[in-house]
């Protein structure tokens, strides 16, 4: 994953939540979305790669476009009752939006295919089928418990412009002085 020609850092899976999670604020995010996005970016870099530069692309976009985008990434649920769902999206949704949520529900053995293969957070996707079918399988996320413990490895120019954008968010005195 690292080259010569692409420097990068080591970083603590909560340290990206959190820098994810500032810069969203930064970005006119209320509170509750700015975390479910961060914890989504933060899963996707672990598990996919491109978590980041994902997010990224997706903050470039005008505010009506973003905000179509991130009702759009609400909608993965299979209705009570129902055995499957297609889930069609306007416009394509990058997957670093829908991974958290699609691997959440796998925990209550529904199954999920997109409409292309996805192998980064920066796979497009127009439809995600959704199956309830199978029973829950064994917990296990072995990524996770990698980056967890050893850290996870991002592109250090990415990490630097995510900083930038966090460095903006202004913490209260209050806040300030109690920590």
């Amino acid at each position: 994953m690292c080259s010569m020609d692409k420097a990068s850092i080591l970083v603590a899976p909560r340290e990206l939540k959190d820098q994810v999670e500032r810069a969203n604020r930064v970005l006119g995010c209320e509170a509750s979305v700015a975390d479910r996005l961060a914890e989504d970016v933060t899963f996707c870099e672990i598990n996919y790669g491109q978590g980041i530069s994902s997010w990224l692309e997706i903050t470039a976009l005008d505010s009506v476009v973003l905000d179509n985008v991130l009702r759009s990434s609400l909608r993965l649920r299979l209705p009570t009752n129902t055995k499957s769902v297609d889930v069609h999206f306007d416009s394509p949704v990058l997957f670093v939006l829908l991974a958290r949520t699609l691997h959440n529900q796998e925990n209550f053995g529904i199954t999920w295919s997109c409409d292309s293969e996805v192998t980064s957070g920066h796979s497009p996707v127009v439809s995600v089928s959704l199956k309830s079918d199978t029973p829950p399988p064994p917990s296990r996320n072995q990524k996770t418990a990698g980056a967890l413990s050893t850290g996870l490895k991002v592109s250090l120019h990415e990490w630097n412009q995510l900083n930038k954008i966090a460095s903006q968010f202004l913490m209260s005195e209050e806040v300030l002085d109690a920590s």
